[in-house]
């Protein structure tokens, strides 16, 4: 199987004091082309907000068509491949946990959550709504007066509470999951996150959590409805 490369948040990016984010309207990236990135991982959150756009959008081999008003975001490690046909606008998002990482309970399960949900086509007042804090952040970005940093990850945890609300309900757990086998895989999904670059075979991250791969295997089948746990792409 060909190797999927990683790509990581490239120095032109790495502005605010080694912590790694950045904001850009997409129509910047190319002036009226299509727009392609072969498969690929990321190292840091990647997140686009299209307010136009059509194209396929294709996440851990799972394609999605892409339309206006809509969300993807991806958490560290997820498999992408992104066609864009020319015309497109909107907002692209790169950042990585040095710079936003909640430290507090509640905050970090959104941010799990949300890494759950890679795909999001809101009501056209709702999408509005968070296209609204987007345009905040990159004004915030731009101007950099003092304190933006704070303002960026204070109108992310609002993005992502908002976010989660476009579900009927976000916080349902699926139907025989337990607070225990949903806290083992967002365990798994953070060991993930931090490893996926060197750490490919199953049995490493059973033996970070202490499990076997059956009882990860059933963790994921649970909870995701995924067959079985392979990291190894």
């Amino acid at each position: 199987m060909k190797k999927i490369p990683i790509r990581e948040i490239t120095l032109t990016q790495k502005e605010i004091s080694g912590k790694h984010f950045s904001i850009r309207q997409i129509q910047d990236l190319l002036d009226r082309e299509d727009l392609f990135h072969e498969l690929h991982r990321h190292n840091f959150f990647f997140m686009i907000a299209l307010q136009k756009g059509k194209g396929i959008h294709e996440i851990d081999f799972t394609t999605y068509t892409v339309c206006d008003n809509s969300v993807f975001f991806l958490r560290p490690g997820q498999v992408h491949q992104l066609q864009l046909k020319a015309g497109f606008t909107g907002y692209l998002i790169e950042f990585d946990t040095g710079f936003y990482h909640p430290k507090d309970y509640v905050s970090n399960q959104r941010l799990r959550k949300a890494g759950n949900k890679n795909f999001c086509k809101p009501a056209l007042s709702r999408f509005e709504k968070l296209y609204k804090i987007l345009t905040h952040i990159f004004q915030e970005y731009a101007d950099r007066e003092d304190g933006f940093q704070d303002v960026i990850k204070a109108s992310l945890d609002i993005f992502f509470i908002e976010f989660l609300r476009q579900s009927a309900n976000p916080n349902r757990l699926p139907i025989d999951v337990n607070p225990y086998t949903q806290e083992r895989l967002e365990e798994f999904l953070e060991l993930l996150e931090i490893h996926f670059a060197c750490y490919k075979q199953v049995s490493q991250y059973t033996d970070l959590m202490n499990l076997s791969p059956y009882q990860l295997n059933e963790i994921t089948k649970v909870t995701v409805g995924e067959n079985s746990v392979s990291v190894n792409k």
